[in-house]
């Protein structure tokens, strides 16, 4: 429907939100120079940049995220000397959307990324060994108010208020694999049940499932599934699984795997040029009528949309190349040539999709189902 290179800053683009109304979306960056980027989607054929927010020199923006309460929004921190969670008013106090202020920085880690919950003001932060629950109730003074200890480098976390569990991706460190935590008391978080990647296969041929690298989980909005991608940068790529923690004989204690796919034309990167160009990245599912769609940011694939109604048989279905306006862009200089799409997020108030891409920019969509090719 439309698309923005934005700023088209040198360091490149990272993740994506969308606010809970459709009228906004944010998208971070990379490496500097950079920041965080509030576009104005409310014209899904137009979006417009509203600020660019920069940041200093060398930190990593990766993640960006909306709070419940319109006018603030959070940025984690990464590779600069004062790392954790920036806490941005851009209409929630004295900031505005075209004069945003910083009112806090939370100490976490070096955050890579962070959800906040749509019904409580309480923010969860990735770590290196674990996951850090934040009451942001204040958000001039967030306060910690726990740390739950996994014993694994956790690499990103979604928030699912329905099911009242936080989806969590383990990519090493001593663990590798996916933990659900229960959050029916938001600010103290309980193990509730975890799929262990150790003494499973390793990636041998595409098209072969391979349990590496756990790097980003969700899930089907409507039915009992969880929903993992593994990236994998060099040989062969990292592809999404399938989870099924209810919606047959699994559980949130024991999830079982029952399905399972590489991107629709994923082939070995064994050439430096072809970093990351066809592992799988950052999803979300979208469910329409008796449809399950999984849309994803698969880098050198641009936007793919998959149909999960059969878990079973995950199934590519469409893709965008985003490399619109790439003659023009100029984008992240340490990945490859666009299309290189980063994530995916979707807007059920407005029915929109919006991704981003590291070189070009971002995009919205509408995602209607279609027969499989």
């Amino acid at each position: 429907m439309g698309h923005s290179l934005l700023s088209d800053p040198g360091g490149g683009y990272a993740e994506e939100d969308i606010r809970a109304d459709g009228q906004y979306a944010l998208v971070g960056h990379f490496s500097s120079p950079g920041g965080s980027f509030l576009v104005d989607i409310s014209n899904p054929t137009n979006p417009t940049e509203v600020h660019e927010f920069p940041t200093t020199d060398d930190v990593t923006h990766a993640d960006v995220e909306f709070d419940r309460r319109n006018g603030l929004y959070y940025r984690g921190r990464e590779n600069g000397e004062e790392n954790g969670v920036d806490v941005i008013d851009y209409g929630y106090g004295e900031g505005t959307p075209e004069n945003p202020v910083q009112i806090d920085r939370i100490p976490a880690g070096s955050t890579h990324n962070v959800d906040a919950h749509p019904e409580g003001d309480v923010l969860y932060t990735t770590e290196h060994d674990g996951v850090g629950v934040w009451n942001t109730s204040d958000p001039s003074n967030v306060e910690e108010a726990a740390m739950v200890h996994i014993g694994g480098d956790c690499h990103d976390i979604v928030v699912d208020a329905g099911r009242d569990l936080l989806h969590c991706a383990f990519i090493g460190g001593g663990f590798t694999g996916y933990v659900a935590l229960d959050i029916s008391d938001p600010l103290s978080p309980t193990e509730a049940g975890r799929f262990d990647y150790a003494g499973r296969p390793n990636y041998t041929e595409i098209g072969t499932a391979g349990f590496e690298s756990c790097h980003y989980a969700s899930h089907d909005p409507e039915r009992d599934l969880v929903i993992l991608g593994d990236e994998i940068g060099f040989g062969i790529p990292g592809g999404k699984h399938i989870l099924d923690i209810g919606w047959g004989d699994g559980s949130v204690e024991n999830p079982q795997h029952i399905g399972f796919t590489h991107s629709p034309n994923a082939q070995v990167m064994d050439e430096n040029e072809e970093l990351f160009d066809w592992t799988t990245h950052n999803h979300t599912v979208i469910s329409k009528g008796s449809n399950s769609l999984l849309v994803s940011g698969d880098y050198h694939e641009g936007t793919v949309v998959y149909d999960i109604s059969d878990p079973t048989d995950p199934t590519p279905t469409d893709q965008y190349r985003t490399d619109d306006k790439a003659d023009q862009a100029d984008g992240a200089g340490f990945v490859g040539e666009p299309p290189m799409a980063w994530g995916a997020d979707y807007s059920e108030e407005r029915d929109l999709v919006v991704t981003s891409d590291m070189q070009t920019g971002l995009y919205v969509f509408k995602v209607t189902p279609a027969r499989s090719k």
